[in-house]
């Protein structure tokens, strides 16, 4: 019973790691196509056109002009997400710095593009783009460090539990076999088993904290 027991845990867990994994690795590939064909989905639609979008003469305008805004936005994410996972301190910042600053462009662009201008002051327009970007970039930079850091706590926590299964078996297996006719061996028994029962315990609350 004990060992289907261990092998549940140890499979759920491992099925847990590959499904993070697989998720991102998901994310990223939905993100690189987005980003390499925006700069292009104008292409598909009419020079001309009787409908405005967002103050632009046509949706192939109005695609035009967000394109390659798009595509650097989606890069400068990836470029912050993945410079949380850069160990050495001077190009981790170096990188995030650059997210940032790509992460202000773009934005500054895709609220210009959305933005009706003609119904404000030119320096009222400007400035609340400036001010509404910076605000934006933060937040997202912010936002990703936080997921960044809960996604390696998982995987870290997903890769130890099954290592943590192992001695779990091991230390009861040890506790099973020793003899009961000397004092000391019992006391070592029952420590054994005592220390057994905290690992299981651990484990359980490690379980409702990741639910």
């Amino acid at each position: 019973m004990n060992k289907i027991h261990s092998k549940a845990i140890k499979t759920k867990w491992f099925l847990l790691g590959i499904g993070v994994s697989k998720i991102i690795n998901i994310i990223i590939i939905i993100g690189v196509v987005a980003a390499a064909i925006a700069p292009f989905v104008h292409i598909l639609f009419p020079k001309e056109s009787s409908e405005k979008v967002f103050g632009f003469p046509s949706m192939r305008v109005f695609l035009f002009s967000i394109g390659l805004p798009i595509s650097l936005f989606i890069l400068s994410l990836f470029i912050a997400f993945f410079s949380n996972f850069i160990e050495l301190k001077e190009y981790k910042k170096s990188m995030r710095i650059g997210s940032i600053c790509f992460l202000f462009t773009s934005s500054y662009f895709i609220i210009w593009t959305f933005w009706y201008r003609a119904d404000f002051d030119i320096y009222l327009y400007y400035g609340a783009m400036v001010i509404v970007s910076i605000f934006a970039s933060f937040a997202i930079s912010r936002l990703l460090q936080s997921v960044t850091k809960k996604i390696s706590k998982l995987k870290s926590i997903s890769e130890k539990i099954p290592n943590l299964d192992k001695r779990i078996k091991t230390v009861n297996d040890i506790a099973s076999i020793m003899p009961d006719d000397n004092d000391d061996l019992v006391t070592y028994k029952a420590m054994v088993d005592v220390t057994g029962d905290n690992l299981k315990e651990t484990i359980t609350e490690i379980k409702k904290d990741l639910n």
